[in-house]
């Protein structure tokens, strides 16, 4: 991903939020008469959260609920048990350096359980065609991950930039981009990958079209997609040319990734997934849905992502996961490390943020380490890849925790992670395990203790503190702030000195 990413977005948001009164209330102005048809549903079991309008019927295709899907037989769960594996990736990669990354992860005896071929993979940005020029072998790469059980998830947009000739011009030529109004034709966005248009996800013609460039892709047997976060250039082309009116951010937002899930889950199996942006506001320390992307009932798997490396971006990583389990984001991790360099470091972020970034991490539901610079723990140093591997292996451990976790939070409609405050950011994942993340360098940290419990140190089982307490406690780079309910089978199952 281009580093003018975050400064393109975030300048977005910014627009987006001053302008969002006036946008608010021309849209409410105009009579939605083409959505006005569409059922409006509810979420099964949810409360108090958005209301997703279903997309136009789309050739008969059914939806996740259809009943002609085969379950793999140990999947009782909407999700499979790999969203909870170690995920690896790096910004720009080939076949052969992906190849390599997961190798060396493997030789240094790091789990992994699924890599993300980020951007760029394809011939052009959301062609769905690899550039055999850089990844010369895709469908023997995605075979060869496999042989190690490693799971392959693809980033992906939902925008046609205006050098893809033939396919930005027939999507125009049918209708099939979102405008600016009525007579503007195709709105051309800035995005940080280029100039293209915004496919209009409620046109079933542009959808059953945009399908038949996917099947490029799915045929390949990937396990996923990284759909990132383009839906919020609508703001600037809130047109449907197909109903003929204006659409709300949030609504066109739920029709991309829905699509998406739907469609991949319909085509290869329910063991696919898609990790999605919960909730993501760039540093503005607001939640809700002005900064909500995928919908709650499909993105199990989410990430915050685009923070600087450093503690500064450790903490903005954590606000946005904040808001992300306010708004009943069930599952979600960040980019271990940062997504972006801090320059004053020659592999782009300390050893002391890597680690303590990668503990955190490791402490949330999803774990997954990429993005710019160095993010490889052996490219620092051996202590450095031996705390990394221990707390990769600690997750994996939590895997059984996490998964029966996750399957009562999703039934009561919340996240994983239960959040005390933002001034600490300490949380509790699930019931039985409270974390307090670093947020600077040190191993010096004031801990307050949830009242009601003790908690029990993971990392020396013999101390005990009580709920309601205020301590403060040295943790050396080899621990990390995470005590265990003290009735809790965790304490029985899992043994830092035996991963």
């Amino acid at each position: 991903m281009s580093k003018q990413k975050n400064t393109v977005i975030f300048l977005n948001i910014y627009q987006a939020r001053t302008d969002l009164a006036i946008h608010t209330i021309m849209i409410k102005q105009i009579k939605f008469t083409a959505i006005a048809v569409l059922l409006i549903v509810a979420f099964a079991c949810k409360k108090d959260v958005p209301i997703d309008p279903p997309l136009p019927p789309q050739n008969n295709d059914t939806t996740n609920t259809d009943t002609t899907i085969t379950q793999p037989p140990v999947q009782t769960t909407p999700w499979p048990e790999w969203i909870f594996h170690h995920w690896v990736w790096e910004d720009e990669s080939t076949q052969q350096s992906a190849i390599q990354l997961v190798d060396d992860y493997l030789a240094h005896d790091i789990p992994v359980g699924a890599i993300i071929i980020d951007s760029p993979w394809e011939t052009g940005y959301n062609t769905f065609e690899f550039d055999l020029s850089t990844f010369y072998d895709p469908q023997g790469m995605i075979d060869y991950f496999h042989s190690k059980d490693v799971k392959v998830m693809m980033w992906i947009t939902g925008i046609i930039n205006i050098d893809q000739d033939s396919l930005y011009n027939y999507a125009a030529a049918n209708g099939y981009f979102m405008q600016n109004d009525s007579a503007s034709g195709p709105e051309v966005v800035n995005w940080w990958k280029g100039d293209g248009s915004l496919i209009d996800f409620f046109n079933p013609n542009a959808v059953a079209w945009w399908k038949t460039l996917l099947d490029k892709t799915l045929d390949l047997g990937i396990d996923g997609w990284k759909c990132d976060g383009t839906d919020y250039y609508v703001f600037g082309a809130a047109w449907s040319p197909y109903l003929n009116d204006y659409v709300e951010r949030l609504d066109y937002s739920h029709a991309y990734y829905r699509l998406f899930h739907d469609y991949t889950r319909k085509k290869l199996g329910n063991d696919r997934v898609n990790t999605c942006r919960p909730i993501d506001n760039y540093g503005f320390d607001v939640g809700g849905d002005l900064v909500s992307f995928a919908s709650t009932d499909i993105n199990w798997c989410g990430w915050v992502g685009d923070q600087d490396g450093d503690f500064s971006g450790l903490e903005a990583a954590l606000n946005n996961m904040y808001y992300s389990a306010e708004y009943g984001y069930l599952a979600f991790g960040s980019d271990i490390g940062g997504y972006r360099e801090d320059i004053t470091y020659a592999e782009g972020r300390s050893k002391e943020v890597l680690i303590r970034w990668a503990q955190m991490g490791a402490l949330s539901p999803i774990m997954e380490n990429g993005g710019g610079g160095e993010h490889r723990p052996w490219m620092f140093d051996t202590e450095t890849t031996d705390i990394y591997q221990m707390f990769a292996k600690l997750h994996h451990a939590f895997i059984p925790y996490l998964m029966e976790q996750a399957e009562t939070c999703f039934t009561q409609g919340k996240s994983m992670m239960t959040f005390f405050n933002k001034s600490d950011y300490s949380y509790l994942l699930g019931t039985d395990v409270f974390v307090a993340p670093f947020l600077q360098v040190g191993i010096s940290i004031t801990v307050s203790f949830p009242a009601g419990k003790n908690w029990v140190y993971l990392f020396d089982k013999t101390q005990t503190y009580s709920g309601g307490t205020l301590q403060t406690l040295i943790i050396p780079y080899a621990e990390f702030p995470v005590f265990i309910e003290e009735n809790s089978d965790l304490l029985n199952t899992i043994d830092v000195n035996n991963l």
